[in-house]
């Protein structure tokens, strides 16, 4: 079986807090010389046995997009124009977070959306929360057009310097003078969450660049700092959004998307919805720990349909936060995907 993500043509996305909004034709990207080697698809056989397949939904605010590739690379069908978000049933979500949290929590920011209707809830979801490692899907989306532009290969070798060693390393990280592949560099900071890989994505690419992608693509609250002396920031509402670009933005090839799902489809622990939710969810999804929280960012999806489900927070129990994550994935699926 293939791990497959499958965009449709899609109606406007619903309404968010004002802000800067996505634009037809990018802007250039970073001038970086254009390095040889053609670009290469990740192995088939390193991807996770499942299946994911997106519905028609109105929820990008970019134009419809081309498919994500199964692992083989084999061409898969987009929705007819017929198969519009206003053939779909909207489902009921209002009130399905309430109880989940104390009264007014300011602790925690929370999205539930249905893919397919555009349907949605959410909880503080505008508010800013410190991202953890949530930002290295933003890194990662903006390496990946810069792959797309030539700017980048995913060949190329992207040494870690002693400058990108400022945060401890997870198993299956970096360490300084390690040259891995632009691929592999990437791959690494999404599953296991490489810290040594994120901050060289960082150097090369620019800190200020990779914040003014953000803005373009109409993300209001995402920011990496300046410096390694702050702390990374994003909102429910923004990685909610980033997720549907991930899926519908037609600003991606089909082989970056694919290395997108290489990596979100193989998430280190501790993952509270892959811990919980059953084998016949296919998840997609980034995690992010700190010592005062546990955020996720993450796509679901049954042959009933495709939610994205988020939760970030702050001051919490790490502990804590990954029983609100995973139960948050159990309303998700009872209610929209079982």
């Amino acid at each position: 079986m293939a791990l497959t993500l499958v965009g449709a043509a899609c109606a406007p996305a619903p309404a968010r807090a004002p802000g800067a909004t996505a634009t037809s034709t990018p802007p250039p990207l970073a001038t970086r010389a254009a390095a040889s080697g053609a670009l290469v698809a990740p192995p088939a056989a390193r991807l996770t046995p499942t299946s994911l397949v997106v519905q028609a939904t109105p929820a990008a605010r970019v134009p419809p997009a081309t498919s994500l590739p199964s692992p083989t690379l084999a061409a898969t069908p987009t929705q007819t124009p017929e198969a519009t978000a206003e053939s779909v049933e909207a489902p009921a979500l209002d009130g399905l977070l309430e109880g989940l949290l104390p009264d007014g929590d300011p602790t925690y920011g929370l999205v539930l959306e249905d893919l397919g209707s555009g349907a949605r809830t959410a909880v503080n979801d505008d508010r800013p929360f410190p991202s953890a490692s949530l930002y290295k899907l933003g890194v990662a989306w903006l390496a990946l057009r810069e792959v797309d532009a030539g700017t980048l290969s995913l060949d190329d070798p992207l040494p870690i310097e002693d400058e990108d060693t400022v945060e401890p390393e997870p198993r299956g990280g970096f360490k300084a003078a390690d040259t891995p592949t632009v691929h592999e560099a990437l791959e690494a900071m999404l599953s296991v969450s490489s810290n040594a890989a994120a901050h060289a994505f960082l150097r090369v690419l620019g800190r200020g660049t990779v914040n003014q992608e953000m803005d373009r693509i109409g993300l209001t609250q995402m920011r990496v700092p300046d410096d390694d002396d702050s702390e990374a920031v994003t909102s429910a509402a923004d990685i909610a959004h980033l997720l549907r670009l991930v899926l519908t933005s037609p600003e991606l090839s089909v082989s970056a998307k694919e290395v997108l799902a290489q990596g979100m489809s193989k998430i280190a622990p501790p993952d509270a919805l892959r811990e919980t939710l059953p084998d016949s969810v296919a998840i997609l999804d980034k995690t992010g720990n700190l010592d005062d929280s546990s955020n996720v960012g993450a796509l679901l999806q049954t042959s009933r349909g495709t939610a994205i489900v988020v939760v970030v927070d702050s001051g919490v129990n790490p502990g804590a936060a990954r029983a609100v994550i995973a139960q948050m994935g159990q309303i998700a699926y009872h209610t929209l995907l079982e």
